[in-house]
């Protein structure tokens, strides 16, 4: 597509009412599909407290790169944003109940397990393996893992398709 082509992708009125109407709609969508998951894990609570069930958790993987050749997953993959992000004194903080399900799931299913930041302008990517993370208590409870800012790899956009997601995940 050229740069003349793309001046010229919308060019009526109509076509951008459609673009916005579509775009509100997935928006929406978003939020609905939010809000299902929460009822979902309050749904849960009331299981936990009505029957003493204490032994499980409730956990989502952001993205699973499955191989449809051979039927087997490749990879986990919990893909954050910048503004999700939580830097201190050298690492990036993350949900300790979390990293450790990813952990525990990567080694039963014999598969890698990443966490991927898109920051402003780079890719840091940390693959989840015993050893790496720094578990902590907080002063409210919450238990969080610190992952080393020196221990993350950095990838432009050319570089997560050619040395991670190419060679590292796809193994070409």
């Amino acid at each position: 597509m050229t740069e003349g082509d793309r001046r010229n992708l919308i060019t009526t009125h109509q076509e951008v009412k459609r673009i916005r109407r579509r775009t509100l709609s997935a928006i929406i969508n978003q939020l609905h599909g939010f809000d299902a998951h929460e009822e979902f894990s309050d749904l849960l609570e009331e299981v936990r407290k009505k029957y003493g069930v204490t032994r499980i958790g409730l956990f989502d993987i952001d993205l699973i790169l499955w191989d449809f050749k051979n039927g087997l997953p490749l990879a986990l993959l919990e893909v954050k944003s910048r503004y999700q992000l939580s830097e201190s004194d050298g690492y990036a903080v993350f949900d300790e109940p979390q990293y450790t399900f990813l952990e525990d799931l990567s080694n039963y299913l014999g598969v890698p397990a990443y966490y991927i930041v898109k920051t402003k302008v780079k890719w840091l990517v940390w693959k989840v393996e015993k050893g790496l993370a720094v578990r902590r208590e907080l002063t409210d409870g919450r238990k969080v893992v610190l992952l080393p800012l020196e221990k993350a790899r950095r990838f432009n956009s050319g570089g997560m398709v050619h040395k991670f997601i190419t060679k590292e995940l796809l193994g070409r």
